[in-house]
């Protein structure tokens, strides 16, 4: 598994809630040369109600609508072939509050 039980526990243990993710629905003749279909979990949060994720993914839009997040979808799946997502085609330039830790 890509990650394991001890990472789950230490999550769960900092009180995040662990969702186990639909299955990318990427075609298997999609060209990923240096990546994998789940790549398509590598989404941008805007806030805690709102997420940028790939258009073509419908099952990933419902996990996280039934979650309460509205998602934003964007055609990126041509961006994913050469290895990237969201998360790492952008870069915030300005943040606002305070420096958070989240596993206390």
């Amino acid at each position: 598994s890509l990650i394991s039980l001890l990472q789950v526990e230490m999550f769960e243990k900092a009180g995040w809630t662990v969702v186990k993710p639909p299955t990318p629905l990427i075609p298997d003749d999609h060209p990923l040369w240096m990546s994998s279909k789940w790549l398509s979990m590598n989404v941008l949060m805007l806030d805690p109600k709102r997420v940028m994720c790939d258009a073509n993914e419908h099952t990933i839009h419902k996990m996280f609508e039934n979650l309460g997040i509205k998602t934003i979808k964007v055609n990126i799946r041509h961006a994913n072939s050469l290895g990237g997502g969201f998360h790492c085609w952008t870069t915030d330039v300005r943040r606002r509050g305070s420096l958070e830790s989240y596993f206390h």
